[in-house]
């Protein structure tokens, strides 16, 4: 799609996206050190995997997401949008990485954060009238 094509899109609703997925990785962050400082989890192949390969994953996004809104702030819209576009499975996505590896508390944390995600996501993909 063009940018011509695309009806405007808030800035607000392009914020709270990269803020929340900026939020997400922060907290699996987070989770991954404080898990890291735990015999009983950091010895887990569950947080091995998410020290590994999830988080690097996710930190190197965030650095794409920050390209894109420096873009769109710009007036390219296309780079955000793809990147909402594909943020909304980011739960399907991470179907293979328990968000229980850090405990029960970051678990409940890291479920609300993903869900925001995802709903930002949507949202501005509804906004840009991406089905």
């Amino acid at each position: 799609m063009m940018a011509a094509d695309l009806p405007p899109i808030p800035p607000p609703l392009v914020d709270r996206f990269a803020k929340a997925f900026e939020k997400f990785v922060e907290a699996v962050s987070n989770a991954v050190d404080d898990a890291a400082a735990k015999p009983e989890l950091a010895a887990a192949p569950s947080f091995r995997s998410w020290q590994s390969k999830a988080l690097p994953l996710l930190q190197q996004q965030n650095v794409s997401l920050q390209a894109a809104l420096a873009l769109f702030q710009k007036g390219d819209l296309n780079p955000i949008l793809t990147f909402a576009e594909d943020k909304r499975a980011l739960a399907k996505d991470m179907d293979g990485f328990s968000l229980t590896f850090a405990g029960p508390d970051h678990a409940a944390d890291l479920e609300a954060l993903q869900t925001a995600v995802v709903m930002a996501a949507f949202n501005l993909c509804a906004a840009a009238g991406i089905p």
